[in-house]
């Protein structure tokens, strides 16, 4: 295994209720089995308790405890052990397994989607983010949206000018389907105010209106009494979290650094569909590597926030392709991403080294 800084910088500053930036420091991992190279993407978030850093640390451990093993297909045992060996570290564990399913399809020669047995689903239309900003950039970055010809926006709220910024949104886009992000920023009190508000503005539903350990009952009563459907995002990462919320919200949000990995995603989405829940896959600021990586279970969910690599000024790896609203999965092997030639992987080797010492 190999491991390295992979850095991101978004077209335009990127703002949810936790903070704006330009730069996402994401790590690029790659595991070698012979001839064959298969690549993953960690994207950590410092809100899931992982930073580049933290990233860092546990690959050299689980590296030095060599808990790969020599069997690439051994993937199910090849996570337990290194869910046995550390907690949490999510995104961290979604990378590797990225890598060793992108591994195992260059050995057989077979996407991962074939791979897995989900061929000739069809997948929902993926939206676009307009991130937080003053509301001229917001009005801006939704003509470039627009212009664009993304089919459905989702907008970040968690300001004192929410509702003015779903204001300049519907100024420009008064047709084009909505939904709304509040990143854990509301009360209860709040989010059902502001759902009979977007609820007016024809928005589709609400993604964590509370925050991340708000508890369960405190999301039951803002379903209750919300008009619109509420989708937990931060509040689910693994299939527990699933039940814990059943009965409390409409949706659950599923993401690859959430659940640290594809099969692990797997049992999410399964279980929300045991709960008649709806199902949303997003991702984080990532490359075409974790966006691809999640594309490939896209035909098992209802909704779609796939555009990590869409909010990029320039993404240094070409996979699923963005047609008239859809991703369209690449059909070479693995994950099928591969590097793009007119953008360079910038990397600081120097990094690895440093974070293992």
């Amino acid at each position: 295994m190999h491991f390295e800084p992979l850095i991101l910088k978004t077209a335009h500053p990127f703002g949810i209720s936790y903070g704006t930036s330009i730069e996402t420091r994401n790590v690029l991992v790659t595991v070698h089995y012979g001839d064959y190279e298969g690549v993953g993407e960690a994207a950590p978030a410092a809100y899931h308790n992982e930073t580049e850093q933290t990233v860092f640390a546990v690959l050299g451990m689980w590296d030095d405890l060599d808990l790969l093993g020599d069997d690439p297909f051994a993937i199910a045992e090849i996570m337990s052990r290194i869910d046995h060996a550390t907690a949490g570290n999510c995104s961290a564990k979604a990378a590797i397994e990225m890598a060793l399913h992108d591994l195992v399809g260059k050995i057989c020669e077979q996407p991962t989607f074939k791979m897995l047995g989900l061929s000739n689903l069809s997948t929902p239309v993926t939206d676009f983010t307009i991130g937080i900003d003053n509301l001229d950039v917001v009005e801006k970055k939704t003509r470039e949206a627009v212009k664009a010809k993304y089919k459905i926006l989702k907008v970040k709220q968690g300001t004192d000018y929410d509702r003015e910024i779903i204001e300049r949104v519907r100024k420009i886009a008064p047709e084009t389907p909505i939904r709304v992000d509040a990143n854990g920023a509301w009360t209860p009190k709040q989010a059902i105010e502001m759902a009979y508000f977007l609820a007016e503005q024809g928005v589709e539903f609400i993604e964590q209106p509370l925050p991340k350990y708000a508890h369960a009952d405190d999301f039951r009563f803002v379903r209750e009494r919300s008009p619109l459907p509420i989708f937990a995002d931060e509040s689910v990462c693994r299939a527990h979290d699933v039940v814990r919320l059943a009965g409390a919200v409409d949706g659950v949000v599923v993401k690859l650094a959430k659940t640290g990995g594809l099969l692990e995603a797997l049992k999410v989405i399964h279980t929300a569909r045991a709960h008649s829940m709806q199902i949303m896959f997003g991702c984080m600021i990532e490359s075409s590597i974790g966006v691809t990586a999640a594309a490939h279970l896209s035909g098992l969910v209802d909704h779609l926030d796939l555009d990590g690599a869409l909010l990029l000024a320039e993404d240094p790896y070409q996979g699923a392709e963005y047609q008239d609203g859809y991703l369209k999965l690449p059909t070479r092997p693995g994950l099928g991403v591969v590097p793009r030639k007119s953008a360079p992987v910038k990397k600081e080797k120097a990094a690895q080294s440093a974070a293992k010492d």
